[in-house]
């Protein structure tokens, strides 16, 4: 039997992990890689390759990079780049796909997407799962149109969610768990086998990209909001509040919910300043407790941060942190 031909597109390591996984199946041809450019990374803006870039010259296959799919001449060079591929395979590829390019295979253009459709269609649906507080979140392999992830479905898998899990843990296992069921699915598919599903698009939510601003935290959410935006965010925007002027950012933090501190009863509810009275703590306010830990009042709960940096520090643990600025207890951040 002849090997199924694959063009695969993708770009973070997301879509790298599904790379390798079909280039090591003896089932499958992949007969080309299309990534985005390579981009400047970090404070010194190195220009490097996108993760789905490094994996392919690893693995001896051809790499077409785009900055975008609707030029004429791109489309072009994209259609004789693929030519031979039986079919398209997107993973977190970063852009939507011109109607041009959809047609272009014979077996269609199928698109691994890392949560239970309909819920989570868009950008970041592992992150929302996390801030969301779910228990469970999945991944689902579905033919692609011209909609935001509205495609009929092929095939699902569940992903639990960990209590302590952050978004690059998450993202890993949501990344296995779609190559595995992506080598499930394709000979089925090419086979004729599998009947596609509609999605119920009343059912249907949606994430978008992930700005730096979303990081900021606003001392009016819960302790347990603001922890899970420490594990969604992580590493980037990562979550941040302001302390003397400059960036305090908060990488690892623990919530106490209807617990005391230091003799102030457990916070129920968003106090405004006017509202509140000795012993109630504003929001945003840092308690010391016991000398070596701080806690800071939330719209509910406390937040116990447990990791702390400051611009052009390193990322210390809140003892040592403490160590060279107590004067960070009693006052109010953000």
């Amino acid at each position: 039997m002849d090997k199924l031909k694959i063009l695969f597109m993708g770009t973070p390591e997301f879509g790298a992990t599904i790379l390798r996984a079909l280039a090591n199946a003896p089932e499958f041809e992949v007969v080309g890689v299309v990534t985005q450019p390579d981009r400047p990374v970090g404070r010194k803006n190195v220009l490097t390759p996108p993760a789905v870039k490094v994996t392919a010259q690893e693995l001896g296959l051809p790499v077409m990079q785009v900055e975008k799919l609707r030029d004429p001449a791109v489309l072009e060079q994209l259609r004789e780049f693929s030519r031979g591929a039986d079919i398209f395979v997107i993973a977190a590829f970063g852009m939507i796909l011109p109607g041009a390019v959809l047609e272009m295979p014979r077996l269609q253009c199928i698109n691994v997407h890392g949560s239970l459709l309909p819920e989570y269609r868009g950008a970041s649906p592992v992150a929302q799962a996390i801030l969301d507080g779910k228990t469970e979140t999945g991944v689902t392999i579905m033919l692609m149109e011209k909609g935001l992830d509205t495609g009929p479905m092929l095939s699902k898998a569940v992903v639990p969610i960990a209590p302590a899990e952050t978004q690059p843990t998450l993202m890993a296992k949501v990344a296995e768990a779609g190559a595995k069921l992506l080598l499930e699915t394709l000979p089925r598919w090419a086979a004729g086998e599998l009947i596609p599903e509609k999605q119920d698009d009343s059912k249907a939510t949606f994430t978008g990209i992930i700005k730096k601003e979303f990081g900021l935290v606003d001392w009016q959410q819960s302790a347990d909001c603001i922890e899970r935006m420490t594990r969604a965010y992580d590493p980037w925007p990562g979550v941040f509040t302001i302390w003397q002027g400059q960036t305090l950012k908060i990488l690892k933090a623990k919530a106490l919910i209807n617990e005391r501190v230091q003799g102030i009863g457990p916070r129920e509810d968003s106090e405004s300043d006017s509202q509140a009275m000795a012993g109630t703590a504003l929001l945003g306010q840092v308690i010391g407790e016991k000398g070596d830990t701080l806690v800071i009042a939330t719209g509910q709960g406390w937040l116990a941060p447990l990791e702390l940096q400051l611009p052009g520090k390193k990322l210390v643990s809140v003892e040592d942190f403490l160590r060279g600025q107590r004067a960070i207890i009693r006052a109010r951040l953000g």
